[in-house]
This record gives C-alpha cells, sequence and structure tokens, in this order.
C-alpha cells in the first residue's frame, strides 16, 4: 500500500513518520514501562522485607534456644481438656481404692478420733450389739451381697475376710 492511499479504517498515513499512526503513543509506552518498573520494584522489596522479618524471629528464636538448650525443638500447645487416656485402668484404681477403704482399718480423722474399719467386722458388731448374733446366725437374706457383673446384678454369700 504506498503512503498517498488512503486507508479506510484508519484514516491515512503521514509521509515522514517513523512509525504507523495507529501504533500506541511513544510517551505512553515509556510512561506504562515506568510504572512497570516501579511496581516490580515495590514487589521486589515487599518480598525482601519478609523474609527479612523472618529471618530475624528465627534468629530471636535461635539465641533462645541457646539460652535454654533443653527447650531447644520444643513448641507450646495450648492446653485442651484433660482426656481420660486409659478409662479402664482409671475404673480399675477407683474400684481398688474403694475396696481397700471398705476392707481396711485406717484413720478417717485423726484429731477428733474418727477411724474406720472394715464393713463385715461393722456388721458384726452391730449385729452383736442388736442381738442378732454372728454372721452365721443370720438370716440368709442378710448374709447376701448385691455385686455388680458384666452380665448384669448378682447376689453371692457374705464371706468372713478374719477367719
Amino acid at each position: 500500500m504506498s503512503t498517498n492511499d488512503a486507508d479506510l479504517e484508519y484514516g491515512p498515513t503521514p509521509e515522514h513518520s517513523e512509525y504507523e499512526h495507529t501504533d500506541i503513543e511513544p510517551s505512553i509506552a515509556g510512561k506504562f514501562a515506568l510504572w512497570l518498573v516501579i511496581a516490580v520494584v515495590i514487589s521486589a522489596a515487599i518480598v525482601y522485607g519478609t523474609f527479612w522479618l523472618f529471618e530475624g524471629q528465627e534468629k530471636a528464636a535461635n539465641q533462645a534456644a541457646q539460652m535454654f538448650p533443653l527447650a531447644a525443638g520444643q513448641t507450646r500447645t495450648p492446653q485442651g481438656p484433660a482426656l481420660q487416656v486409659q478409662p479402664f485402668k482409671d475404673i480399675y484404681m477407683l474400684r481398688e481404692g474403694e475396696r481397700e477403704k471398705l476392707t481396711t482399718y485406717g484413720w478417717v480423722d485423726q484429731g477428733a478420733g474418727v477411724v474406720r474399719i472394715p464393713v463385715d467386722e461393722a456388721l458384726r458388731l452391730m449385729g452383736e450389739r442388736q442381738g442378732v448374733g454372728a454372721s452365721a446366725d443370720m438370716p440368709e437374706s442378710m448374709n447376701r451381697v448385691i455385686q455388680d457383673s458384666s452380665s448384669g446384678r448378682t447376689a453371692a454369700r457374705r464371706t468372713n475376710q478374719q477367719q
């Protein structure tokens, strides 16, 4: 196409022009390039600043670990609820403590002179005071103990632990 021919869509191109008049204005392209360079420099500064901040925090943590070497590598976790990790062992220990209190002698309040005695001994003493007699002479209904088992409640004969 010659320079004298008219471009029907964009109009004629000037004769001594160094670029097509339909291209972008060079000053606008220069301004865009300048702002692009400024944005890249700002982005690089933000990234570098963030790394610098994190590196400073890591150095401070390392210095603290050197002051307390046993704490190196430990992290603090928030305290959660105290969960029961071994429920069967816990219930066993509870029942053993209860059984011990029910079958042994011990002080309840030594200052006041209050003691505890085994349940069988207490029943025997109460039976003697009320005139019922020894446990062998007790009616069968009073000589039975209700127990919990995996199959439900069961009744068992009371035994004297002193014999």
